[in-house]
C-alpha cells in the first residue's frame, strides 16, 4: 500500500512539474517583449534618423528658431554636433552608451543651459524629430512610434530653459 501511494504521489508530482514547465514555455512564447528602440533601429537606422532630423531642421522654415539656437558652419549644423546626437540616442534607446563613454553623463539640461530654449524651440525640435521618424526606413508600429515621440517630448520638456 505504501509503495502504491508513493508511485501515485510521485507520478502526480511529475505531472505537476510538466504542467509548470509547459506554463513557463507558454508564458515565454506569448508574453510580448518590451519595445527596445535600438533593436528596431540599430546603428544604421539611428544614423539615418539623425541625418533626417538635421536635414529637416536645416531646410524647413518651420524649424528656423530651433536651427538658430545652434552654432552653424555655412548654414549647417556641424558634423560633431550630429555625431553627439547619434551617440546620445544610441544609449538612450537601449544600445551602446557611446555618449557616456566619450563625454560622461548626459546631463542634457545642463549641457543646453547656455542656449535659450523656449516653447518654440522645443516644439520645433519635436517637429523635426517627428518628421525624421516618418522619413525613416525603419518601419515602426504606430504604438512604438508614439512611445518614442512621448519619450522625445519628455526629453524636450526637460531641456527647455526659457
Amino acid at each position: 500500500m505504501v509503495k502504491f501511494s508513493y508511485v501515485i504521489f510521485h507520478s502526480a508530482r511529475i505531472k505537476i512539474n510538466l504542467i509548470v514547465d509547459l506554463m513557463k514555455i507558454i508564458k515565454k512564447l506569448f508574453t510580448p517583449k518590451p519595445f527596445n528602440p535600438y533593436e528596431a533601429f540599430k546603428e544604421n537606422g539611428l544614423r539615418e534618423l539623425v541625418r533626417n532630423f538635421y536635414r529637416v531642421m536645416e531646410s524647413d522654415p518651420a524649424a528656423a528658431q530651433c536651427l538658430a539656437v545652434h552654432e552653424l558652419e555655412n548654414g549647417k549644423v556641424p558634423e560633431e554636433v550630429k555625431e553627439k546626437l547619434f551617440e546620445f540616442l544610441s544609449g538612450w534607446t537601449g544600445g551602446p552608451n557611446l555618449f557616456v563613454k566619450k563625454h560622461g553623463p548626459p546631463r542634457m539640461r545642463a549641457r543646453h543651459i547656455r542656449f535659450p530654449i523656449g516653447e518654440q524651440e522645443r516644439d520645433q525640435w519635436l517637429y523635426c524629430m517627428n518628421i525624421a521618424l516618418d522619413q525613416s526606413s525603419v518601419r515602426l508600429k504606430k504604438k512604438h512610434k508614439q512611445i518614442m515621440l512621448n519619450s522625445f517630448a519628455a526629453l524636450a520638456y526637460r531641456i527647455q530653459n526659457a
